[in-house]
């Protein structure tokens, strides 16, 4: 893997690329069907199929986005359609701001919708593999050490951290448990 790519991996967990597995199956179901579903109902659907593996059932919405990230990912370096612009907001009925303010999601979408997916499936799994192979496994904790961390780091920090860190408590709870650092977790949860 080049440096460039092992760049784009260094913030992975292993909980985005399982969680990607699961909801790149529905995706490939959506683009056959030339529908669209939002982040919940795709992490509901995840969970429906998955019900025996516990990192999809413990799966929120507030963080399907960046799960999605590998996918795109993947259909970026083949030069595939974005299969992730089939994934939009509820209240909204469109892709969220981190996706429109870089992608067109209607050209996307079409795009998407105009490709054979039939034989890319066995391809995505490959792709799986890779990455996990590259993930540098961290040192995972209890959500109550990773509540305590981010308690501890927004007292400390406070002043300097957007209101909208708020919104994110549970992405940056989740983050810490995968075992990132304090500054990572919420530097990622700001990010748009």
């Amino acid at each position: 893997m080049s440096k460039n790519k092992e760049g784009l991996y260094k913030n992975v967990t292993l909980t985005d690329v399982q969680l990607a597995a699961a909801y790149y199956p529905i995706l490939i179901g959506l683009a056959k069907h030339k529908h669209c579903m939002t982040y919940g109902e795709l992490v509901d659907k995840a969970k429906a199929e998955y019900p025996e593996r516990p990192e999809v059932q413990n799966a929120i919405a507030v963080s399907a986005g960046r799960r999605l990230d590998i996918v795109r990912l993947f259909t970026d370096e083949r030069e595939l359609p974005d299969l992730t612009s089939l994934i939009i907001n509820k209240g909204s009925g469109e892709c969220g701001s981190g996706y429109t303010q870089h992608y067109n999601p209607v050209q996307a979408r079409e795009e998407v919708y105009a490709r054979d997916w039939s034989n890319v499936s066995t391809e995505f799994d490959l792709y799986i593999e890779g990455v996990q192979q590259q993930i540098t496994p961290r040192k995972k904790r209890s959500k109550k050490a990773a509540k305590d961390l981010m308690f501890t780091y927004y007292r400390e920090h406070k002043a300097t951290l957007p209101k909208s860190v708020q919104d994110s408590r549970e992405l940056i709870i989740e983050l810490l448990m995968e075992g990132f650092s304090q500054e990572d977790a919420f530097a990622q949860a700001v990010t748009p």
